[in-house]
């Protein structure tokens, strides 16, 4: 059983964050928690499973890596 009250807690905690519960034809839940400040979200069964952070690092590194292959040419050149 979703408890309610451990997403609602968790909620309160920031401003920023939203929790966003969908109840679908087949009775699938699915609950889309998102932070508006770190700029990720993630489906979660359980306030437990919530890593924002985590996944925020990720987004992180991800578009650094990018960033880095992109630019390559460009910071050999100038060092």
């Amino acid at each position: 059983m979703l408890d309610l009250n451990q997403f609602y807690a968790w909620q309160s905690e920031k401003p920023s964050r939203t929790v966003k519960i969908e109840i679908e034809d087949k009775g699938e839940v699915k609950v889309w928690v998102y932070d508006y400040a770190l700029g990720v979200g993630q489906f979660v069964a359980s306030v437990g499973e919530i890593d924002l952070e985590g996944k925020a690092e990720e987004k992180e590194i991800k578009k650094y890596l990018e960033l880095r292959a992109k630019y390559a040419d460009e910071i050999r050149e100038a060092s």
